[in-house]
Parts: C-alpha cells; sequence; structure tokens
C-alpha cells in the first residue's frame, strides 16, 4: 500500500465523522433538555474518531504507517468509553457494572494492541485474551444489562436492543478484520484500513444516529435518575432489582 492511498483513506474517513459530528452536534440541540447530553456524547466520539485519523495521516505521512496503530488505539479508547457510558446509562446499570463493561472493553484494546507488537509464544498467548475478554462484554450486555433495561419503558428497552446489537455487530467485524490483516496476514494493508474506516465510520455514524433520532427514550432514561451511569450506585440501578423484588414492601 503506498502513503498516499493510506493517506486519501484517512482524508475521507476524517471528513465523513467530521461532517456526523457536527450534525449530531445541531441535533442534539433539539433533544429533549435532560437527554441531551447523550446526543453531544454522539458529537464527541464521531469528533474524536475524525481527530483520530487527522493524528493517524500526519504519522503516516511523516513515518509511512509507524505508529498509526498506537494513534488508531487511542483513539478507540476514547470512542468506547463513550459508547459504553452510553450503552450502560441507557440500560439503568449502576456504576459496577457499568465499570465492568468499560473495564473488559479497555483492557482488551490494549491487550489486542499489545499482541500485534509482540512475536512468538507470548504473542500468541496474548492473542487468545481479547476473545475470551470479548465473550466477558457480550454476555455483560446480553445478560445483567439486559435484566436492567427490562424494567423500563419499551422505547428505552427498543434503543439499549438497537445500541447493543450496533455495538457487538462492530466488535465483531473489527475482530474479524484485525484476525484477517495482522493475525494472518490474509489482507493487504490497504484493504485492512479501507475496511477498518469503513467499520468505524458505520459504527459512529449508526450509533450517533440512533442517540439523535430517540428522544423519547433518552427522555424516559433521563427521568429515572443521572444520565451518567458512573453516578449511580447499584440498589438505584438495575443492579439491586432481584433483592427489591424479593423484599417486603
Amino acid at each position: 500500500m503506498s502513503v498516499f492511498e493510506a493517506i486519501q483513506t484517512l482524508v475521507v474517513g476524517t471528513s465523513v465523522l467530521a461532517l456526523a459530528a457536527v450534525a449530531f452536534l445541531f441535533a442534539a440541540r433539539r433533544l429533549p433538555a435532560a437527554g441531551r447530553s447523550y446526543g453531544y456524547a454522539a458529537a464527541v466520539a464521531a469528533g474524536a474518531m475524525a481527530a483520530t485519523y487527522v493524528a493517524m495521516t500526519a504519522t503516516e505521512s511523516m513515518a509511512a504507517g509507524a505508529g498509526t496503530d498506537f494513534a488508531r488505539f487511542v483513539g478507540y479508547t476514547v470512542i468506547w468509553s463513550v459508547i459504553c457510558t452510553v450503552v450502560a446509562g441507557v440500560a439503568g446499570v449502576g456504576r459496577r457494572l457499568a465499570a465492568a463493561l468499560l473495564a473488559v472493553v479497555v483492557v482488551r484494546l490494549w491487550i489486542t494492541y499489545g499482541s500485534w507488537q509482540v512475536e512468538g509464544t507470548v504473542g500468541s498467548a496474548l492473542a487468545i485474551v481479547p476473545f475470551a475478554l470479548l465473550l466477558v462484554a457480550i454476555y455483560l450486555l446480553f445478560g445483567p444489562f439486559m435484566r436492567a433495561v427490562s424494567s423500563t419503558s419499551g422505547e428505552r428497552q427498543l434503543l439499549y436492543a438497537k445500541l447493543r446489537n450496533l455495538v457487538v455487530l462492530g466488535w465483531l467485524a473489527l475482530v474479524v478484520t484485525g484476525l484477517l490483516g495482522e493475525a494472518f496476514g490474509l489482507t493487504t494493508d490497504f484493504v485492512a484500513i479501507v475496511a477498518s474506516t469503513y467499520i468505524e465510520a458505520v459504527l459512529l455514524v449508526g450509533f450517533g444516529g440512533i442517540v439523535v433520532r430517540s428522544g423519547r427514550a433518552l427522555a424516559a432514561t433521563a427521568a429515572s435518575g443521572d444520565l451518567n451511569p458512573f453516578m449511580r450506585d447499584g440498589t438505584a440501578s438495575g443492579e439491586g432489582l432481584e433483592d427489591r423484588a424479593g423484599s417486603p414492601s
């Protein structure tokens, strides 16, 4: 892959996500005031990845690709932190489950990055860990998070289901892309960067589009308590539902 082809791809990705960030910013202003912060979060996620592409473009220009993976994973850390916070907030979980999901996702990211930098037995061993953590993250979304959101309104449950499915599909698509490119070397660098950029754009545009078109669900989420799941205790959310259901009134 030539440096020019890589830069072209990154410039297109930057343009798409920068425009999406601006669109989400304006759309967020039309959301109910109580749930507006989630619309802004969608704009932040898209804008953060656009900024990441700018950094990757500069790195690609100066160092012929060296360091672009690191820049991309820094961007991933930001966008997945935002996405996990919104998903946890909509689900209605408390800080422990929200922190568990975020920790699993971020640790998985950087172990994946580390496995790409190390060869031999250590690299192979590290490459196994992200798959186990992926299963843990999927379990959280389909297990405890589902139990928490099941006690909320229908609009909120639908919003959570859309976000959950998008997130899981995004994870799986990025895993497959990484396997084909970094692990097995079955794709060229150009195909890998185009595929990753496309998946990231679909993920972030889809995430923001779902959020800013769900005003009623966001209003219901805001009405139930703090939108920031890290400000909730466990008993204020779905984490304590089973205990409360079995206790006398």
